[in-house]
């Protein structure tokens, strides 16, 4: 017998400083204990969805949404999931242009600018050995325009291992290789070829409430060349941190919060601003570091 449970979001704030294209780590239980109970194939879906838009004094538009699918067995876990960001804001700008130290007429103007554009999506399997191992496999592809990045792609391979577990308390550690393509928006692309390293934590704060947290470092094998910069061994390293809390209000209505920070010590090179390049010599990078808060209220309908 097949098992389908369903969730959609019918509340959701997204508070970004960018998102970038590589999914943010969650805790990835990569042991047979997980499905030690599942005697058949078992699927569970979920979604989330928002929109944020104002008009008038304020015109933003902001679309936030990801999805999520699980199949289980005795042996094997696949999971698919998705997300993406879409926010553009107008604002008004002011230039003395004609010096007379007051802003005239013809000085007053209106801007828009696409803040964040960016989509990921992400495949993995896990192939349970005992109640504490699994060897696993991701397939992952996105963009961050905002990152300066058009394409990035990859897969990762490792080993998963349960590393601690009480009744309230669970520690995992994954081990593997990263394998990841640039394809920027400058016109440059890059292969990366790097060792991963993983911890995840989850538990509880009490009977209705869950902590979730992760850390992912990824640490370049290969000298990453980008246009005339290069970043030797390990000096592309990437780390991927979340936090979030998830309490329940009643047995259909849910709150989540998380924060998630990105680091990467060897970031892309911006994107032209309408079409101009820059001048010589001058190659703006995009920032080093990413953060994004997120609240949301989830309701079960089944």
């Amino acid at each position: 017998m097949h098992i389908l449970r369903s969730g959609l979001v019918v509340v959701g704030v997204l508070l970004s400083s960018r998102a970038d294209a590589q999914a943010p780590p969650t805790f990835e239980a990569g042991k047979k204990e997980e499905i030690k109970d599942v005697k058949t194939v078992e699927w569970t879906a979920k979604g989330e969805a928002g929109l944020v838009a104002t008009t008038g004094n304020s015109r933003t538009t902001t679309i936030t949404g990801s999805a999520n699918v699980t199949r289980k067995d005795k042996d094997n876990k696949l999971e698919a999931s998705a997300d993406g960001a879409f926010s553009r804001a107008t604002v008004r700008i002011a230039a003395d242009t004609n010096g007379n130290g007051a802003i005239d007429p013809n000085e007053l103007s209106t801007s828009t600018a696409t803040a964040a554009e960016n989509a990921k999506i992400k495949l993995r399997y896990d192939r349970y050995l005992t109640e504490l191992d699994a060897m696993y496999a991701a397939a992952l592809a996105g963009f961050d325009h905002a990152a300066g990045k058009d394409f990035q792609g990859g897969a990762q391979l490792g080993y998963s291992r349960g590393l601690y577990k009480t009744k309230v308390h669970e520690v995992l550690g994954e081990v593997g290789y990263d394998y990841t393509y640039l394809k920027l928006a400058t016109g440059d692309t890059a292969s990366i070829h790097s060792a991963r390293g993983f911890v995840g934590y989850k538990g509880k704060l009490a009977e209705t409430t869950a902590l979730e947290a992760s850390l992912e470092g990824l640490f370049n094998l290969n000298t990453v060349t980008i246009g005339d910069r290069q970043a030797g061994f390990f000096k592309d390293a990437r780390l991927n941190g979340m936090v979030g809390v998830t309490t329940s209000l009643s047995t259909k209505l849910s709150l989540s919060a998380s924060f998630t920070v990105r680091y990467d010590n060897f970031p892309a090179p911006l994107a032209k601003f309408g079409g101009l390049p820059y001048a010589p010599g001058f190659e703006p990078l995009a920032d080093k570091v990413d953060t994004i808060t997120k609240v949301t209220v989830i309701m079960k309908f089944l």
